[in-house]
């Protein structure tokens, strides 16, 4: 680990650290403490779901000269989770959707189903860039960059033509935030298949990139399904109608959809790393 991974080390663990002791404080300060059990039960096990996410990929699935390196691992861990609490934020700037003011201080449930996706949805990204072999961390941000912004980028475009934001947050459509966050869990695992793969170059992993496209026609498929709700709640003149079972059976289809896609597209492993661990290990000896 040369001065600028260690700088890098040293300061997204202070960071990932500190949102999450943030994080759970924020949970522990809400009362009554025997009230909004779900809410508390969901985020509190989030942080460690992402852990276990990041983990697994970090010893079974990431690059040769991070798995089985205890440093290494503490490295991308951390990174992970730096990556996570910055991508919330960018959430909250983009989506007009806070974990803080809507799920936890306004007890908003419709929130609290979105929050959980994207949480989700960031781990997943993220974690996939950090399958297959690579020369350092820029590789990891770099692919993770672009299904992040890809990710954003989309969320916006379903606002757009379905106003999606201030449904969840104003309106509070639980059945809506439980959509849109499956859509963003769906989004994130076929964009974290697309950040995945063996690095070669910055143009070539723009390239390897467009595996994800069906996260595109998913997008314009919640749009549609989206567009539906808003339309049979004004013919009933009623917003919230019980929508509670063919929601989740959506967000089912979107999960599904996601994880057919990514079957679809296997990665390649790049013959440049066959025998590069052999040769380190040689010079080692």
């Amino acid at each position: 680990m040369d001065g600028f991974e260690f700088l890098i080390f040293i300061f997204s663990g202070y960071y990932s650290l500190n949102s999450i002791f943030r994080w759970y404080r924020r949970l522990g300060s809400m009362w009554p403490s025997g009230q909004y059990k779900t809410l508390k039960l969901t985020f509190g096990f989030l942080p460690a779901v992402s852990y276990a996410m990041i983990l697994y990929t970090l010893k079974v699935l990431a690059s040769f000269d991070v798995v089985g390196a205890f440093i290494y691992i503490l490295f991308y861990i951390f990174l992970g989770f730096a990556w996570i609490f910055a991508g919330l934020y960018l959430v909250f700037m983009s989506f007009d959707l806070s974990w803080i003011d809507d799920a936890v201080e306004n007890k908003n449930k419709a929130a609290m189903f979105a929050v959980t996706g994207a949480f989700l949805g960031l781990t997943i990204i993220y974690s996939g860039a950090n399958v297959g072999d690579g020369p350092g961390w820029w590789c990891v941000l770099f692919a993770g960059g672009l299904g992040l912004i890809a990710w954003i980028l989309l969320g916006i475009l379903m606002n757009k033509f379905t106003g999606i934001f201030e449904r969840i947050s104003v309106e509070r459509d639980i059945y809506c935030g439980i959509r849109f966050g499956c859509y963003l869990l769906a989004s994130g695992i076929i964009l974290g298949r697309a950040s995945a793969g063996d690095w070669t170059s910055f143009s070539v992993t723009i390239v390897e990139f467009l595996v994800g496209w069906p996260v595109l026609p998913l997008t314009v498929l919640a749009i549609f399904i989206e567009r539906f709700y808003i339309n049979s709640a004004k013919s009933r003149e009623r917003i919230n109608n019980n929508y509670l079972l063919s929601s989740i059976y959506w967000g089912i289809i979107y999960v599904i959809i996601a994880v057919l896609c990514v079957m679809m597209f296997p990665l390649v492993e790049n013959p440049a790393y066959d025998n590069l661990p052999v040769g380190l290990s040689e010079v080692v000896l």
